[in-house]
C-alpha cells in the first residue's frame, strides 16, 4: 500500500499564498505529475519542478473542506503507459498571476510499493488521488475544473450515491429490498418493492433478516452450541445433555449442566430510510413521510444497522434475549425463579431462560445502572438491551407488519391485569417456548395472553425494560412545548452524560404523554424511533402511547408492563425515568454482542 508523507507547500506556493491574501488573485489549481525522482522532504520546500516527470493529470475536482483548506482529487491510469515506474513523487501546479503554473506542493512516496504498470493491452491500472492542502482563504481558490479531466472514483461514488438516491425516492423496485411507506399525516401504510404482496409471518420466512433469526443457546463466552429443533437445546439455563460440535467456530464438547442462555440469533442487515416529509422546527425535526427499507445484502446508499456496529467494529450476528431478564445467584450457584429481591449486584448476573419470574425493582435496586452490572457480569461481549440493538427489531416489525401498531397484528400480550399497587404482577417466562422461532401470541396457564415477535417473547407487555445507551437531557424547568435531547452510543454506557463516545442525536423528545404522532429525524440517526410528537390515538398512526415529563437527566424504558393495555406496544417509550430509579415494574434484558467480545 502507498504511503504518502504530508503535502508541503513550495516557496513558490507560499509566495501565491501571500498573494490571494493580499487580494492579488485566486489559486487556480491545474494538474497533478507525477514523477520517479526520489526527494527528500527537507529538499521538497525549495523544488520549483520535478523531475523525471513520468504521468500528468488534470485535476478533477476540487471541494472546499473550511474556510483554509481545499481538497484536490484526480486520477492516474496505465492505459497510455509504454513501460512501468514507481510513483515517488506528486506534485500539485497552480496558475500565479504573475509567474504563470508553478509548482504548488509536494508529497513523497515513503514505503517504494507505489508501482504504475505499463498497460498489456489486457489489464487497465490506476490510483486515485486525493491531496488536501491550506490555501489561507478557501474562497479565493478556483472550483472550476478542465472538462477533460478524468472522473476519479470520489466522482463515480458521489454519482452512484445520486443515482441512488433518486431511485430512493422515486421508490425501490428490487425483488430483495423490502420497505414500507409511512405517511404519519395520513395514518397511511403501503409495502413497498420485494414487500408488495407478501404477507407477514411465512411470507418473510424466506428472507435473512426476518427467517434467519433463530432461538438458540449461547454460552457464556459466546459460543452458540444448539439451535431451537436440534438435539439439546434447552430453555433451562443449562445443557440437560453433552453436545459435540466437530468443525467450525462454535466446535468444542460442552459438558451436561454447561450454563447457557437463550437468545436469538440475528443476522447482519442493511437499511434504508428515505424522507419524504420532514417538519424542521427550531429544535429538532420531526418525520411526517418516509420509506424505510431493509436489505440481507449491500446496496447502494444503504447502511448497515448500527445494531450490527459496535464501537467501528462489525459483527455478521448479534444475540438478542428471548426471555425477560431474570437473575443468577452466584452464591448458590442457582437461578432465582421467582424474583426473589436478593440480587448481589457485585456478583449476580442477567438471565433470558424459561421458567422464571422477570427480576424487578421490587425492593431490590433493581436500576438501570446495576442492570448493566448484572448484564456484563456474565462476561466479555454481554450487555443489557441498548438503543441500536433494540432498533434493529423495531425495524424489522415495522417493514414485516407494515404498521406500528404490533398490538393488532400479533396480540396485546400481558397488558390487561389489574394493578394490585404492590407486587410484580408479572408471568413466568417461556409460555411462547413452543412457538420457537416464529411470531405470535399464546395463552399461558393463567389465562395471560404471552406474545413472541420471531423468538423475542414480550418484546412489549408484562414488564417494562430498560434501554442502555440513550441519555436524555431535559431543560431544567420542562413543561408543555418544550423538548429535551437525545445522546445515543453503542459502547462505553454510562448514565447522565453527554460525553463521549455519546452523540447528540439531533433528535428531540417532546415534553409529555400521549400517543405517538411523529418520530424525531436526524440523518445520521435516521435508525431512532424516538417521539417528538403525541397527538395521535391507541390505534395511529402509531398506536403506542409516550411519556416525558421530568427535567434534568432521564433515561429510557420500553414496552409497558401488566396493566397497560392498548398503550403499550414495540413503540411505546418512557423517557421520564432517573437512571438511579427502581420499579416493580421495570426489568432488563441481555444481548450479546460478539465485537465486544473480541475488544
Amino acid at each position: 500500500m502507498a504511503e504518502f508523507s504530508k503535502l508541503v507547500i513550495t516557496n513558490k506556493g507560499q509566495a501565491l499564498i501571500a498573494k490571494m491574501i493580499a487580494g492579488k488573485g485566486n489559486i487556480d489549481f491545474t494538474k497533478i505529475c507525477a514523477s520517479s525522482t526520489t526527494y527528500t522532504l527537507a529538499q521538497l520546500e525549495a523544488l520549483t519542478s520535478l523531475s523525471n516527470i513520468k504521468q500528468t493529470s488534470l485535476i478533477s475536482k476540487v471541494t472546499r473542506t473550511n474556510e483554509v483548506a481545499i481538497k484536490v482529487e484526480t486520477a492516474f491510469t496505465n492505459n497510455d503507459l509504454t513501460a512501468g515506474y514507481y510513483m515517488r513523487t506528486l506534485g500539485l501546479y497552480a496558475i500565479d498571476p504573475d509567474a504563470g503554473e508553478i509548482l504548488y506542493a509536494v508529497t513523497i512516496e515513503n514505503s517504494g510499493n507505489c508501482y504504475m504498470p505499463p498497460y498489456n493491452g489486457v489489464t487497465v491500472s490506476g490510483a486515485y488521488v486525493q491531496l488536501v492542502t491550506t490555501v489561507g482563504n478557501a474562497d479565493n481558490v478556483s472550483l472550476e475544473v478542465d472538462a477533460a479531466a478524468v472522473a476519479t472514483i470520489g466522482d463515480i461514488q458521489e454519482l452512484q450515491k445520486e443515482i441512488a438516491d433518486l431511485e430512493a425516492y422515486v421508490g425501490y423496485t428490487a425483488s430483495d429490498i423490502y420497505g414500507v411507506e409511512v405517511d404519519f399525516v395520513n395514518k397511511k401504510f403501503t409495502r413497498l418493492a420485494g414487500a408488495v404482496n407478501r404477507s407477514a409471518g411465512a411470507g418473510f420466512d424466506n428472507i435473512a433478516p426476518f427467517g434467519g433469526r433463530k432461538r438458540c443457546n449461547l454460552t457464556n463466552d459466546g459460543k452458540v452450541v444448539a439451535y431451537y429443533g436440534e438435539a439439546g437445546f434447552t430453555t433451562t439455563g443449562k445443557l440437560t445433555q453433552a453436545i459435540t460440535i466437530a468443525e467450525g467456530e462454535n466446535a468444542g464438547t460442552y459438558a451436561a449442566g454447561t450454563i447457557v442462555q437463550t437468545m436469538v440469533e440475528q443476522p447482519k442487515f442493511y437499511y434504508k430510510v428515505v424522507p419524504l416529509l420532514v417538519e424542521h422546527n427550531a429544535l429538532g425535526s420531526k418525520i411526517r413521510k418516509a420509506r424505510y427499507y431493509v436489505s440481507a445484502t449491500p446496496k447502494a446508499g444503504f447502511k448497515l444497522h448500527p445494531a450490527f456496529i459496535e464501537n467501528g467494529n462489525e459483527n455478521e450476528k448479534i444475540y438478542l434475549a428471548a426471555f425477560e431478564g431474570s437473575l443468577w445467584d452466584a452464591s448458590a450457584s442457582a437461578y432465582i425463579l421467582d424474583d426473589a429481591q436478593v440480587a448481589d449486584f457485585a456478583n449476580d448476573m442477567l438471565c433470558s431462560i424459561a421458567n422464571a419470574k422477570p427480576a424487578s425493582g421490587l425492593n431490590q435496586n433493581l436500576t438501570r445502572p446495576n442492570t448493566r452490572k448484572l448484564a456484563q457480569k456474565r462476561g466479555l461481549g454481554w450487555e443489557q438491551g441498548y438503543a441500536a440493538t433494540t432498533a434493529a427489531s423495531q425495524l424489522l416489525m415495522l417493514v414485516e407488519y407494515a404498521t406500528f401498531n404490533v398490538q393488532s397484528v400479533i396480540g396485546n400480550g400481558a397488558v390487561s391485569k389489574t394493578d394490585d399497587g404492590t407486587t410484580s404482577m408479572t408471568e413466568n417466562s417461556g409460555a411462547t417456548v413452543s412457538l420457537g422461532n416464529a411470531s405470535g401470541a399464546v395463552t399461558n396457564a393463567n389465562g395471560i395472553q404471552i406474545v413472541s415477535y420471531r423468538g423475542e417473547e414480550n418484546f412489549w407487555g408484562n414488564i417494562w425494560w430498560w434501554v442502555d445507551g440513550m441519555n436524555e437531557q431535559n431543560p431544567s424547568t420542562f413543561a408543555e412545548g418544550d423538548f429535551g435531547t437525545l445522546f445515543v452510543a453503542d459502547h462505553g454506557f454510562a448514565d447522565d452524560s453527554s460525553a463521549s463516545p455519546y452523540k447528540n442525536t439531533g433528535i428531540h423528545p417532546c415534553y409529555g404523554g400521549g400517543y405517538v404522532s411523529a418520530f424525531g429525524w436526524s440523518e445520521e440517526f435516521d435508525w431512532l424511533f424516538i417521539p417528538a410528537e403525541k397527538n395521535g390515538n391507541s390505534s395511529l398512526p402509531v398506536g403506542d402511547y409516550y411519556w416525558n415529563a421530568n427535567p434534568g437527566w432521564r433515561v429510557a424504558i420500553l414496552g409497558g408492563r401488566w396493566n397497560d393495555g392498548a398503550s403499550a406496544g414495540a413503540f411505546d417509550w418512557y423517557l421520564d425515568s432517573a437512571a438511579s430509579d427502581r420499579s416493580r415494574g421495570i426489568g432488563g434484558r441481555l444481548v450479546y454482542v460478539p465485537s465486544k467480545k473480541a475488544a
